[in-house]
């Protein structure tokens, strides 16, 4: 099978993802492409893996006249890769793949996955219904995260609809002795008591994260007295500045360092897996994630988990963590409160998280699953 796989600008779950299908497509024996920026390329190493030729496309995040030249390149780029399937990834990669599709005699089949729901205002977020309503109704397979972007791509027309997820990477174990280096590292750096509580949160300093609301749990948790002052909280991940500089400056507000949980910020980290093994509990306070890679692997590594309800992190956590409504931070400091407090219940989740990541797809079956929906796809298209 002939497979070619578009996406955009990423540094985070939807390259991850894609670089996995598209190494596992190739080690089955499928002719694979990807077609994406190169500053992607150079992030997940697609045109280092045997058996993949990637192309790049410089795609931006908005849409202008320069589309036109994409749809000419991408077109080219199509006809020399002679595809049967297309796997767009991401409204941005769906938009261009689309156009360019239309432009052709002899189409590939078109499989859109979407990763993200569209989150504009105003104008933009008419701009987008637009989008996401031609993407739906133009793709042949539609593919989403989370099961709530299934129905949202359902109810916008789409004539098939289904679920997939994005499985996370191979987590190799991390000894006790390696994480208690790693904790003991962690408390030079930064000052903190090796005995302390770790609360981890792992993602981009960004709007979707919503750290303020970390931020204001906080100072509920000053309210609580000194039963939390053992506290210390760690965000590893690259930052967008000017979202950073607020968080820090809101965090300042609280009060006096003393009287609040100490809060680093640990910038973009290779070390993921030694930070969860060291954590006593993983907080996640998106304002929406569809599968999200870190509570998987969250899961994967057997934290206490306190997690916003949102998108699909409900049906990926279930009852192996404790959820908490979107932008709540009171449920959210009385949540890390008794997890503080209670090292019990912290290993009677922390149970709960391995079993249920025990019953999670890996990334070779989600692939496997995928090369089922392909065969599907040109067994009625030669029907």
């Amino acid at each position: 099978m002939r497979i070619v796989y578009a996406l955009g600008t990423s540094t985070g779950g939807v390259g991850t993802h894609v670089r996995a299908l598209a190494r596992d497509m190739a080690a089955a024996g499928h002719e694979v492409g990807v077609i994406g920026p190169a500053a992607t390329d150079e992030h997940f190493g697609f045109s280092l893996l045997p058996g993949v030729r990637f192309a790049c496309l410089e795609l931006g995040t908005g849409i202008g006249v320069g589309d036109a030249a994409l749809v000419r390149r991408q077109r080219s780029l199509l006809r020399s890769f002679d595809a049967e399937v297309v796997h767009a990834h991401g409204f941005r990669a769906g938009l261009i793949t689309l156009l360019t599709l239309r432009t052709l005699r002899t189409r590939p089949r078109f499989v859109l996955s979407l990763h993200n729901r569209a989150s504009g205002q105003g104008l933009r977020a008419k701009v987008e219904t637009r989008v996401e309503t031609m993407l739906a109704r133009g793709a042949d397979l539609v593919l989403g995260a989370s099961t709530d972007l299934v129905d949202r791509a359902k109810d916008l027309g789409a004539d098939d609809a289904r679920f997939l997820p994005a499985a996370a990477p191979q987590v190799e174990p991390v000894s006790a002795e390696a994480a208690a280096a790693a904790r003991a590292r962690l408390a030079a750096e930064y000052g903190f008591d090796e005995g302390a509580v770790i609360v981890l949160a792992v993602g981009r300093v960004a709007r979707q994260k919503n750290y303020p609301m970390l931020v204001r749990a906080l100072g509920r948790l000053r309210e609580a007295g000194d039963a939390e002052s053992a506290l210390v909280v760690l965000i590893a991940g690259a930052a967008d500045d000017a979202v950073l500089a607020e968080v820090r400056t809101q965090y300042e507000q609280l009060g006096p360092a003393s009287a609040i949980p100490a809060l680093h910020f640990l910038g973009a980290r290779d070390d993921i897996a030694e930070l969860a093994a060291t954590a006593d509990v993983y907080v996640l306070t998106s304002v929406w994630e569809a599968r999200a890679l870190v509570l998987q692997e969250a899961l994967i590594a057997g934290k206490a988990i306190v997690a916003t309800a949102t998108g699909g992190s409900p049906e990926l956590v279930g009852d192996a963590g404790i959820l908490v409504a979107d932008d709540d931070d009171r449920a959210l400091a009385e949540a890390v409160a008794e997890l503080a407090s209670d090292p019990a219940r912290r290993a009677e989740l922390g149970a709960r998280a391995r079993a249920r990541a025990a019953q999670l797809p890996d990334e070779r079956e989600v692939a496997d699953k995928l090369v089922s929906l392909y065969t599907e796809l040109l067994s009625a298209q030669v029907g």
